[in-house]
């Protein structure tokens, strides 16, 4: 196959609203591609093959067993004129439409033509399989047929504006290199909807700076109290209670720093002083900082008055990922960490990927290790990206590292619509939702074991992770190799993953028992399970298995 090269044209094809026109071989991505692409340019996306199938009330297999190439060709020409009228679409080209000159040059002429290619053996690999290929479907030599084919149609795909290799790169890559040929920026986020079926609820996630907050989609009501920390506070509160004291009687409450303000005592000062300022039903509550607020502050307003509004304003990676969506709200125990809690959704969430950067390099990384665990939940909940989430961050690893904006609000947002998918089918953890403590019961052993004064919430967490990649290699649901991936992105991105030795393993297991997602007294664990993207729920774990991966976790 020839080396791809780009073409030089003088159409400006760069315009926001300008169409974009995917061709190539068949399994070269184009659908694929396109509706990723159309998704992240915020474009409709149209695919020439599914029209004409909706059009003719038939198949492309049966187009063309009963009418011939041809005749498929004629009703694609037209097709695609009528098509191209419009702007600012992504479309998705049959593989043959840009044979013919004139269609080509029409095409050309209305959209950025791009031409996606791979080698005929990689497009085979992917497609051998599929049965809905007319042009190969009764070939003995399917592989021979791409490579003819390809013979036939080079010239016109190398007429393209421009030409993307797609070997061996996952969407999001081949998106950007199509986002980067064409001089466009991918439009910044704004907002996402999380949706809770079960109450009929829907709040927002809003991605703007902290002093473009605005509450007018709320019923606020007239009072609102701020609780922070005293890190977080210095940074941000003076800005907050700037913006609302425009419209709203303002209080302030800090609490004691760090994961020990997560109890029963903080809580009571947070309920005192809500009664004391005389907080009604209607007022609302703001968690401004990480996971322990928002952890404190959604428990508080889940029972004050049996619910009051409250916002969750995160300021660290962990709670901008995880923590600040979903409604898990609690507080710690001696006898262990969330036990006592309630499932209560934010009515609102605003979060500043700019305020990532006055974190300290632990706090920072504290919450890369949960970001290795969305990393590993893709396939099941983003039809579009998969486990190609895995591959988008190993990629970008170093940007993610230097905490580089538009790349942290491309994860942010993409972590937060996986557990939004998760929260969305089961907020109460009945079933699935259990999937997002990936890691976690290992982890919450080796805090509650060392008395939380050692490892960050996320550094458990990314250690409990490998630990259950073990686990899944010894229970022959996962390969050594993906244990090793998943071990290479770890140290990529400045992550510990394994366990101190001098831990005592009889004191990890015992840990297990306090463990919420306990049944008949039994730990329950959450595996990657056959390949990355995926994982499963396991318990009635023998111990002598748990011992085995702890003491390879301390190597």
């Amino acid at each position: 196959m020839r080396k791809t090269t780009t073409i030089k044209f003088t159409k400006d094809i760069s315009n926001d609203d300008q169409n974009i026109s995917l061709t190539g071989l068949m399994g070269s991505g184009k659908s694929t591609i396109g509706k990723y692409l159309a998704q992240q340019l915020q474009k409709k996306f149209i695919d020439t093959d599914s029209l004409i199938e909706a059009q003719e009330g038939k198949s492309i297999n049966d187009i063309f067993a009963e009418h011939g190439e041809e005749h498929f060709r004629l009703l694609e020409k037209e097709l695609i004129k009528t098509v191209l009228k419009e702007k600012n679409q992504v479309i998705s080209l049959g593989g043959g439409a840009i044979i013919d000159e004139e269609n080509r040059a029409v095409i050309k002429t209305n959209s950025a033509l791009i031409a996606l290619v791979a080698s005929p053996t990689d497009l085979y690999n992917r497609i051998r399989r599929r049965k809905n290929r007319p042009l190969i479907n009764n070939e003995e030599n399917p592989q021979q047929k791409l490579e003819d084919l390809w013979q036939q149609r080079e010239s016109a795909y190398m007429d393209s504006h421009h030409q993307i290799d797609t070997t061996g790169k996952s969407v999001n890559i081949v998106s950007t290199e199509i986002m980067k040929a064409l001089g466009i920026k991918k439009p910044k986020v704004q907002e996402q909807a999380v949706v809770i079926p079960r109450e009929n609820f829907c709040y927002k996630i809003y991605f703007k700076d902290l002093n473009r907050i605005n509450l007018s989609s709320l019923s606020p009501g007239k009072k609102i109290l701020i609780v922070s920390q005293e890190p977080v506070a210095k940074h941000y509160l003076a800005i907050l209670e700037e913006k609302l004291e425009q419209d709203f009687e303002v209080h302030t409450m800090i609490v004691e720093d760090g994961e020990k303000a997560k109890n029963f005592f903080s809580y009571q000062l947070v309920m005192q002083r809500l009664l004391s300022l005389n907080f009604e039903r209607k007022d609302t509550l703001v968690a401004l900082g990480g996971g322990v607020v928002g952890d404190l502050v959604g428990f508080a307003a889940s029972t004050y008055y049996r619910g009051i509004n409250y916002i969750q304003v995160p300021t660290t990676l962990l709670s901008m990922i995880d923590s600040s969506v979903g409604g898990k709200t609690a507080i710690n125990v001696p006898e262990g960490k969330n036990l006592i809690g309630t499932f209560y959704q934010p009515h609102m969430v605003h979060i500043d990927v700019n305020n990532l950067k006055t974190l300290s390099e632990k706090e920072y990384r504290c919450g890369l290790g949960e970001l290795v665990k969305y990393a590993l939940l893709g396939a099941r909940w983003d039809v579009l990206l998969g486990d190609d989430f895995f591959d988008f961050i190993k990629a970008n690893a170093e940007d993610i590292v230097d905490r580089n904006s538009d790349v942290m609000l491309q994860v942010i947002d993409h972590c937060l619509k996986i557990k939004a998918g998760i929260v969305s089918e089961d907020e109460t953890e009945k079933n699935i939702r259990a999937h997002l403590n990936l890691g976690h019961t290992f982890a919450h052993a080796l805090e509650e074991v060392t008395k939380y004064q050692v490892f960050s919430h996320g550094e458990a967490v990314a250690i409990g992770i490998v630990c259950s990649c073990y686990l899944s290699e010894y229970l022959g649901s996962w390969d050594p190799e993906q244990t090793e991936e998943v071990i290479e992105l770890m140290k990529s991105l400045g992550l510990k993953y394994q366990i101190p030795a001098h831990l005592d393993n009889s004191a990890i297991i015992k840990a297990f028992k306090y463990d919420k997602k306990n049944e008949g007294g039994m730990p329950k664990f959450i595996i990657p399970k056959t390949y990355i993207g995926w994982v499963d729920i396991v318990s009635n774990i023998d111990t002598a298995t748990i011992i085995k991966v702890l003491d390879r976790a301390k190597t």
